[in-house]
């Protein structure tokens, strides 16, 4: 399973959400994580639709599982990466 959070530099409720996936990310080791600054990648952003941040997307394979844009609780993510890992 991979996590993509795309997130913004200042932006305060991309750096709880940051906080809650590194969390979920040492329960969880095999959890991949690719964080994108859509500052940087615009495009990337764009053609994924990605309007406001943050936003998680969960990923198995090419296929987008799940996708959240709000600040989850540790409790939230995991069960969203349960339910997508089924």
């Amino acid at each position: 399973m991979k996590l993509e959070l795309y997130t913004q530099p200042f932006c305060a409720p991309c750096i709880r959400t940051r906080q809650t996936v590194a969390r979920a990310q040492a329960l969880l080791p095999d959890l991949q994580v690719e964080e994108i600054n859509v500052v940087e990648q615009v495009q990337r952003g764009e053609e994924l639709g990605i309007t406001s941040t943050p936003v998680i997307r969960l990923m198995r394979g090419s296929t987008e599982k799940f996708r959240a844009s709000d600040t989850p609780t540790l409790p939230q993510l995991l069960a969203a990466i349960a339910r997508a890992s089924d």
